[in-house]
């Protein structure tokens, strides 16, 4: 059964569409696309972070439909099917230490698979499922963030149009609530161009487009105070598709993203290990036009990049930072730039 010891040697990563996740699906889709990308990329990193850390093993679970996994994992266990995906996830549980759990928002994935590790006994390093479960629906994060006064993109339900006919003849963005990543990002030249099959769904939000720089900021937490790491560039297409980064970003607008992730992941519950906020950041230089957009409870693509710009081992700075002590990010090079492939 899991420990609480504050340094596991055994450690079991979950990330969810590489893992099998996509077996209880309806359809069981397998496994494609840049959701399969960037949870490749992540699973690849933070595995190799933690077999890094001398006497610590690695489990991680794989879609029977995936060739083996280039990980430095210890153990990798076939999963096949959905009831295979939850037998191997209890094993994984009871037979390490501690769990990281990675997975999309969408339809609920991936706060059942935290409920998962809580019910199996798991000693978390990613956020609980309390955090996941208000984090994941952008429309709850928006009221949240609102009542709290944290600067966020206004925000209406696309099926009560009623209360966005002021976005009729200006560019919008359309997102699903519960959306992962950029899946299901859609951008509009003006609001009367939405079609009937949006229209009428009550899971899509809508939000005026804003200008400016898109960038993402993560944070380290132990459950009761956390530790901003430095903010990073997105690379969006004309289509707003993520497909990498460059950090560091210049001091002035690090300290405005620093400010902002601080008050929006502030006004939510607490938390352990890594989680990540989306921002745009605009024009003006004293950052009244910046703006948080989406939080993720998760690690997120920018840990690719992250890792290689700091000197400290991240996944030895999440063990560290969980059991309550001090983290200071140590920057070891001076710019990077990474692709998500």
């Amino acid at each position: 059964m899991a420990s609480e010891a504050p340094y596991p040697r055994s450690v079991f990563v979950y990330e969810l569409i590489t893992g099998g996740g996509l077996y209880a699906v309806p359809g069981s889709p397998a496994p494609s696309g840049s959701l399969l990308k960037e949870g490749t990329a992540m699973l690849a990193a933070v595995v190799d972070d933690f077999a890094a850390i001398d006497g610590v093993s690695v489990t991680v679970l794989r879609d029977s439909r995936l060739p083996p996994l280039s990980v430095a994992a210890a153990r990798q266990v076939t999963v096949e099917g959905p009831e295979g995906e939850r037998t191997a996830f209890r094993e994984a549980v009871e037979s390490t230490q501690a769990a990281l759990v990675i997975a999309p928002e969408f339809d609920g994935l991936h706060g059942l698979r935290t409920r998962w590790a809580e019910e199996d006994g798991a000693f978390l390093i990613s956020p609980g499922s309390a955090f996941v479960e208000q984090a994941s629906c952008k429309w709850k994060c928006f009221h949240l963030w609102r009542e709290a006064s944290i600067r966020t993109i206004d925000t209406f339900q696309v099926h009560a149009r009623t209360t966005w006919e002021h976005l009729l003849d200006l560019p919008v963005v359309t997102k699903p609530s519960d959306g992962a990543g950029s899946e299901g990002v859609l951008s509009w030249n003006a609001g009367f161009e939405i079609n009937g099959e949006f229209l009428g769904n009550e899971k899509y939000l809508i939000q005026p487009k804003v200008d400016g720089v898109s960038v993402s900021c993560a944070a380290l937490g132990n459950g009761a105070d956390f530790f901003l790491l430095p903010a990073a560039y997105q690379t969006l297409d004309k289509d707003l598709k993520y497909h990498g980064g460059s950090l560091p970003i210049p001091m002035a607008l690090n300290v405005r993203a620093h400010r902002l992730a601080a008050q929006a992941i502030r006004a939510m519950p607490p938390f352990r290990g890594y989680i990540g906020l989306d921002m745009i950041l605009g024009p003006c230089p004293e950052g009244k036009d910046d703006f948080a957009v989406d939080l993720n409870p998760r690690l997120t693509s920018s840990y690719v990049g992250l890792r290689l710009l700091l000197k400290n081992n991240l996944a030895q700075a999440m063990l560290d930072v969980v059991a309550g002590q001090n983290f200071e990010p140590r920057v070891g090079c001076g710019k990077v730039d990474f692709e998500i492939l």
